[in-house]
């Protein structure tokens, strides 16, 4: 986490307990602390869309003092409750460039960097700024960390790198009900991702990075050859896959409760039904 050297996270990105209010709230950013009127550097070049103080009723009202900034993958890059800022509408700025100071304006307990990275770029408010925090934002530090990949793939992408993500997840289990592999990387792709994530006891960001990559060619490779007959007793990740895929609690082992769920899949295909994975099953599960 090079882009955060300095800081200390005091609030990460998530569920929370509001510092004010008390109340269960989820935060869309994270805040950081150096020092009181530290300058704060801008972690990526963009062009800032707003320099000032957050009115309420804007999408940025409460956060005191901001900078936004519209970063090169068209995301609006949000810096909060700074003391001052030293930038201006429409000016291009580089990394690590100075942008303000941190500060304690705004709805606050404290002085810190509230940093958020909001996902729909609008140049009047609300300036990207939505009700459902979790929809609207992404994880500001897996965004960061993934900000120079060019493989990234992320909500509000499109084309044949997101139709074969689509197809794996499919594959994998992970069920798109409503569009399917439709090549476009919306809601119910990101909440297929989260799911692939979390099973797989990675970062749960809706990002495909280089870690969930490799952990999706993986799985994929599991799939892509018969490994010879599967059934009660069984055991691994290819277990796993096929429970996904049958409906039955992925747990990696195939028990009884498997073998009922393989017979009610192979009789609704029209496959026989003896609980077994073998080839004509197989194949119609992953073929």
């Amino acid at each position: 986490m090079a882009e955060f050297r300095g800081y200390t996270i005091t609030s990460p990105y998530g569920n929370r307990t509001h510092p004010i209010s008390n109340s269960s709230t989820f935060h869309s950013g994270v805040d950081l602390v150096k020092y009181h009127k530290a300058p704060i550097q801008a972690f990526t070049s963009g062009t800032v869309i707003y320099a000032g103080f957050g009115n309420s009723g804007t999408g940025l009202g409460g956060y005191g003092n901001v900078v936004l900034i519209r970063d090169r993958n068209n995301r609006e890059q949000l810096y909060a409750h700074l003391n001052s800022v030293t930038v201006s509408k429409g000016q291009t700025i580089g990394q690590n460039q100075v942008i303000g100071y941190q500060g304690s304006t705004g709805y606050v307990t404290g002085s810190h960097l509230h940093f958020e990275v909001r996902k729909i770029v609008e140049m009047k408010p609300p300036y990207g700024y939505r009700p459902d925090k979790k929809s609207s934002t992404l994880n500001p530090i897996a965004y960061l960390n993934n900000f120079d990949l060019d493989d990234l793939l992320e909500s509000g992408d499109s084309g044949s790198a997101v139709r074969k993500l689509q197809r794996d997840l499919i594959k994998l289990g992970f069920s798109l009900p409503k569009f399917g592999a439709d090549g476009v990387f919306g809601q119910e792709t990101e909440s297929a991702v989260r799911s692939f994530q979390s099973a797989e006891h990675l970062a749960v960001d809706g990002i495909v990075g280089p870690n969930t990559n490799a952990k999706l060619d993986e799985q994929t490779t599991l799939v892509s050859k018969y490994p010879g007959i599967i059934k009660n007793g069984s055991r691994g990740d290819i277990v796993r896959i096929i429970q996904r895929r049958v409906y039955a609690k992925a747990d990696g082992i195939f028990g009884t409760q498997t073998e009922k769920k393989v017979r009610e899949y192979q009789q609704r295909n029209a496959l026989k039904v003896d609980g077994i994975v073998g080839p004509k099953t197989w194949d119609k599960l992953f073929g």
